[in-house]
């Protein structure tokens, strides 16, 4: 009886140390981190925006670098040795740059011309051997590996993983798509030391039969019917092992065409090219006609994860890259300053300072810089092909006479496969003008069925009625495919919304604040934590968040903020007529992989507002974890960090850096659901301090007007 008692006393007590809120253990601030916030903050006023950009800036700087030393885990794409190579890849990039831009000083400072030591982008037909080359270079990455064994991937495959899974949503859909794939072709193009010649798919839409242009020869792409079997890319294969699939003349989409160029070069203002667009203005969308081309082709090249395994994916953006620098240049010719054009209202993820996510491979770009003079001084293109310019001397192009433009010869139909024949008289592929006899590469396709790579590309503003039905398909993207993919991205971004979504209003802010600033939106994390989604690898922390009212000598109605930029924002991050907003509070993992956000609404027309939630971090018993706490409301107000402390006996809150360590130690500082970190024991008070311990969660954020940076070491 004494025994149990015993037992009983000591487990009543475990049970209550358990049940209260013990002192956080504060971990030493990142050296890295705090080097970043000292560099980035020096001898800068403190305000509200740039703070945030600061936290969010980096904290993903040294996220990226301990991914790169491998001290925390990246998923299945990401290997030291691949993102060592593609640093040096950006590295080329960047000293190429400046090679060019001293080139130019010079050639201007003499008034003579010197060579271009840039890279100059051909039409894949011209003459010279540029395609010969780039398919030389495609086969070669293939053989190569920069990875280890382990990895699977060849370069070619490491390089195109990075145009799938999340980064779509920023790859795509708005402004950042032109920078983004004109730093991916730069990417491609260093790693083959030759320039990328572009595809100009207009050429071929002006035949009576695109599918029988000279483009889907053994001399050029290959077979477009079903599986590659013919041309340079016939041994390419993607990460599942399966040989590329192509579809031509499928779908509800044309070609690149000269309408869809001249809608294009009729707008002088660069939002009027970018999406998202709807109704009538989608036919001046420069990527809604990119969509076409890829449609059209059908198979790998139209599903977004999986279309940079097809090595025309890269020949084709050389062309949109090109359309845009025509535009780029007729801006500079009528007054406009490109870089002082940028849309003011974009979808998360797409304005000017957000950085272009080629993350943990590359220093941070941001968005405006892939569209900088520096950046577009590194290529040269060779005009478009004319009847003025005798179709660039292409042996295998012509000018139509009547319509005076430039149109693809036809394949020959009497060539025959390497490794004998498969039927009539064309290669696989390579079908009569009716497309209606089906070859062997597309009874193998077909054999294959829908191709595991998730969603198409949206439809471009243009139909081609001598299009045929889709024969192949698709389903959702395998589980290789989304493993390969850049998992490091994961956090709490959401999945890519329809871009006939209203706009959000553009800031350099953490992407998902544009998203759910609105009042009325909710908000869901993913609850991925070093890779795996399990609700069981969390736990939650009480925050509480405290709303402390500027003193307002003047009267004025501190619901109307001094500062003039966030003023725009009023519409997207408070209520209508209300002084209700949002504050959000994160947690990052300093040495794991995981992002956990939630909100509170507060009140600002009172003098104080209280409000508390419960924040998830990395359960202990998955081993140790660091984390850095940040907060901000809607408007991008930084909040600042209190942490109990014990002062003359009390447990209060003062100033710190919100950097912790959790361990499973006892006593616990957090509960294994929200639901339980918010119960109870963990009573609302509209003090900050108090001498309850019941009364205060470990950690407090106070959100005001102050103009201070909101970190302390």
């Amino acid at each position: 009886m004494k025994v149990w008692l015993k037992t009983r006393i000591i487990f009543i007590c475990l049970e209550l140390v358990q049940l209260s809120s013990p002192l956080l253990d504060p971990a030493p601030f990142p050296d890295a981190l705090k080097q970043c916030y000292e560099f980035r903050s020096f001898n800068m006023t403190p305000s509200d925006e740039v703070a945030v950009n600061i936290q969010n800036y980096c904290y993903r700087q040294y996220q990226y670098k301990q991914i790169a030393d491998g001290k925390i885990w990246s998923p299945l794409n990401i290997t030291k040795e691949g993102v060592n190579y593609i640093h040096g890849l950006f590295r080329q990039i960047f000293n190429e740059a400046r090679d060019v831009a001293r080139h130019s000083m010079k050639s201007r400072r003499h008034k003579r011309q010197a060579r271009f030591p840039g890279r100059y982008r051909q039409e894949v037909r011209s003459p010279g051997g540029a395609f010969r080359r780039y398919a030389r270079c495609i086969l070669r990455l293939q053989r190569e590996a920069v990875e280890p064994p382990q990895s699977g991937r060849n370069t070619y495959q490491t390089l195109a993983v990075l145009h799938s899974g999340q980064v779509l949503a920023t790859a795509h859909g708005g402004p950042a798509f032109i920078p983004w794939h004109r730093i991916y072709l730069l990417l491609l193009e260093t790693a083959c030391g030759t320039p990328i010649p572009y595809w100009d798919s207009t050429v071929d839409h002006d035949m009576m039969d695109p599918t029988r242009s000279m483009i889907w020869s053994d001399m050029f792409f290959g077979n477009g019917d079903g599986e590659v079997m013919t041309g340079p890319f016939q041994s390419l294969r993607t990460i599942l092992g399966d040989s590329i699939i192509r579809n031509i003349g499928t779908g509800d989409s044309s070609l690149f065409t000269k309408e869809g160029l001249a809608a294009v070069l009729s707008r002088r203002r660069y939002e009027e090219i970018v999406e998202p667009k709807q109704g009538a203005e989608y036919v001046f969308s420069l990527e809604g006609h990119h969509n076409g081309p890829h449609v059209w082709v059908g198979g790998h090249l139209s599903l977004t994860n999986t279309a940079a395994y097809d090595p025309i994916f890269f020949n084709h953006h050389a062309f949109i890259d090109h359309v845009y620098e025509i535009f780029r240049q007729q801006q500079l010719r009528s007054g406009i300053n490109p870089i002082m054009d940028y849309p003011t209202m974009t979808p998360p993820g797409h304005a000017a300072n957000d950085l272009i996510d080629f993350r943990p491979y590359a220093q941070p770009l941001r968005n405006i810089e892939g569209l900088s003079r520096f950046i577009a001084n590194l290529v040269r293109y060779e005009p478009l092909p004319t009847c003025q310019n005798r179709c660039n001397r292409s042996p295998h192009l012509f000018c139509d006479q009547v319509r005076f433009v430039c149109v693809s010869r036809a394949r020959p139909t009497s060539m025959m496969p390497a490794g004998g024949g498969f039927g009539m008289a064309s290669q696989p592929g390579q079908a009569p003008a009716s497309q209606d006899v089906p070859t062997e590469s597309r009874v193998r396709a077909q054999a294959r069925g829908p191709i595991p790579g998730g969603a198409r590309f949206r439809s471009s503003p243009f139909t081609d009625s001598r299009n045929r039905p889709d024969t192949i398909g698709s389903v959702p993207a395998s589980p290789q495919l989304l493993a390969a993919s850049v998992q490091a991205r994961a956090g709490t971004t959401r999945r890519r919304r329809d871009v006939s979504q209203k706009h959000q209003n553009n800031t350099s802010l953490d992407d998902s604040l544009r998203t759910v600033s609105a009042l009325q939106r909710s908000f869901t994390n993913t609850f991925m934590i070093d890779g795996v989604v399990d609700l069981k690898r969390w736990v939650y922390v009480p925050v509480r968040v405290f709303y402390n009212r500027s003193l307002n000598i003047d009267g004025n109605d501190p619901t109307l903020h001094p500062n003039i930029a966030l003023k725009a924002l009023q519409s997207s991050c408070h209520g209508v007529n209300s002084g209700a907003f949002k504050v959000f509070v994160t947690s990052n993992g300093l040495n794991y992989v995981g992002t956990y956000k939630e909100f509170v609404i507060l009140d600002e027309r009172q003098p104080f507002s209280v409000m508390d939630t419960a924040i998830g971090i990395k359960n202990p018993d998955y081993g140790g974890g660091e984390v850095l706490f940040t907060a901000y409301d809607s408007c991008g107000r930084p909040c600042r960090a209190l942490c109990t402390k014990s002062l003359e006996g009390k447990t209060v809150y003062k100033s710190c850096s919100a950097v912790f360590k959790v361990s499973a130690a006892l006593p616990k500082m957090f509960r294994l659901s929200y639901r339980d970190a918010l119960s109870s024991n963990w009573k609302i008070s509209n003090l900050i301090n108090s001498q309850d311990v019941d009364l205060i969660p470990p950690i407090t954020f106070v959100c005001d007007n102050t103009q201070l940076w909101p970190w302390d070491y």
